[in-house]
């Protein structure tokens, strides 16, 4: 029996949708956790933060995206508020 399949979706065949949601994960992941950390390291450490490579952070951001992308909008808002208070 032959199947057709007449639906064009964006996720049909060898697993676009599924690489495409890893690599937005990795970029907006990697790019909240870069903010992040580097808005908030300086803060509590008192030392500027070194230059780490963008891979690192998308690595990271694999992983603690969940976490990072709240934080970075809560950063990106009350950040400036907040940072005045803790000095």
């Amino acid at each position: 029996m032959l199947r057709t399949n007449n639906a064009k979706s964006f996720g049909n065949g060898c697993g676009c949708l599924a690489l495409t949601i890893l690599l937005v994960n990795l970029t907006l992941g990697g790019l909240a956790t870069e903010y992040v950390v580097e808005y908030w390291v300086p803060v509590f450490s008192g030392n500027a933060m070194p230059a780490l490579a963008f891979w690192k952070y998308a690595l990271a951001g694999l992983f603690l995206g969940e976490f990072t992308v709240p934080l970075a909008v809560f950063t990106l808002i009350l950040g400036p508020v907040i940072v005045p208070l803790l000095l």
